[in-house]
């Protein structure tokens, strides 16, 4: 039997290029270090799992990303506008609130995903399911070029193993893969400095949700947007379903992972909750429940590194490997898009493009028979 290209990194972008080598009968490996699939798409909901309200990526914009509403559509989800109407707050220095009659809107107009952004990881995992054989919890600690193939050194719960690849596609984001990965040969150093210098998008941001009785800020007037120069919270939206019916409140933590780290989450809930009083009055003071999702406290999305706060939107572009893994690795995830890095948009777009060039070069690379020291896929 062939060797199986591995997809290596079980977000949106490994799942997306799992999914397009499968359907271009491709046999397929995907590993996922964590024990869920998705990566930094994360929704956490109530017991029913009518709405789940995202904890990572929370929107996306149609007029503008096309790959993401075609998928969308493609999965058969239901997408709706982010809630805008009503007054916007502004929270001064002092914990002022002032009152702008109006929210305005974006152009375009911003679109979340029902049930959540994580919709998107279960579809794709559903396409996925009995065609591609894939792995959680299992990590990959080092790649070895091969005469003809790629050695991947894993390790799961039962210990380390090792696993041969026609080729690869890795959608890790850079700074892990220099700092969690070993490379023979090794990586050119100005190419590995590279890497360390690209900040993984979101990955020192933390969101904090709290989910209501009924949306008591709409009844009053507002439409859930606020920005605040006190914080916690920095920027503050209606994380409600379509609806409104199951009601509930998002912000971006605007304090820095260190002060997060210090002061921990029960005490950041606690400034959130105080603050939300402050804006919206008593009622946001007593939630159903909170949730606090801290990626800079998440190993397999953060380096040390992304725990400095970004000054501005990062420049990625597509990246580049050296040339004796030109024909083995590809590089896909959203730090791989020069058009839509940092979005899901670019996920998707960084896929599409390393499949593509991977069926491109694939006649070129010969096959090899799995080694007997390998475990067997499926």
């Amino acid at each position: 039997m062939s060797l199986p290209i591995v997809v290596i990194g079980g977000g949106l972008s490994g799942l997306y290029a799992a999914h397009l080598l499968e359907q271009a009968g491709q046999r397929v490996l995907l590993i996922e270090a964590r024990e869920r699939l998705g990566g930094r798409i994360l929704s956490l909901g109530h017991a029913d799992d009518r709405h789940r309200l995202d904890l990572g990526p929370s929107w996306f914009w149609p007029a503008m990303n096309p790959l993401v509403a075609g998928l969308v559509s493609t999965l058969g989800l239901d997408a709706f506008a982010q809630h805008i109407q009503g007054a916007t707050a502004i929270e001064g220095p002092d914990g002022q609130v002032h009152r702008q009659q109006v929210t305005w809107q974006q152009s375009p107009a911003s679109y979340r995903v029902a049930g959540g952004m994580q919709r998107l990881i279960e579809g794709l995992r559903a396409r996925l399911e009995g065609k591609v054989h894939i792995l959680t919890g299992t990590r990959v600690v080092g790649l070895k070029l091969r005469p003809h193939a790629v050695e991947l050194d894993l390790q799961d719960a039962s210990g380390a193993w090792t696993q041969q690849a026609a080729q690869v596609v890795l959608t890790i984001p850079p700074r892990l893969t220099v700092q969690d990965l070993c490379m023979e040969p090794a990586w050119p150093l100005p190419l590995v400095q590279q890497m360390r210098d690209t900040p993984s998008w979101m990955a020192g941001q933390a969101k904090f949700v709290a989910v209501y009785p009924r949306a008591f800020w709409r009844e009053a007037g507002w439409s859930g947007t606020a920005m605040s120069h006190r914080g916690p919270l920095a920027e503050i939206h209606d994380a409600s379903d379509a609806s409104g019916e199951s009601a509930a409140l998002f912000g971006f933590v605007g304090a820095t992972p260190a002060y997060r780290t210090g002061i921990g989450q029960d005490s950041l809930t606690r400034q959130a909750l105080a603050q939300l009083q402050r804006i919206f009055g008593e009622q946001a003071g007593s939630p159903l429940w909170t949730a606090v999702q801290d990626w800079a406290e998440e190993p397999l999305t953060a380096a040390a590194s992304d725990r400095q706060p970004l000054a501005r939107h990062p420049l990625y572009d597509a990246g580049t490997v050296p040339q004796a893994w030109s024909h083995h690795l590809w590089l896909a995830g959203t730090e791989r898009s020069a058009n839509a890095g940092g979005y899901l948009e670019g996920a998707l777009e960084s896929a599409a493009l390393a499949v593509q060039e991977l069926l491109a070069q694939r006649s070129q690379v010969p096959g090899t028979n799995a080694s007997e020291h390998e475990r067997t896929l499926p």
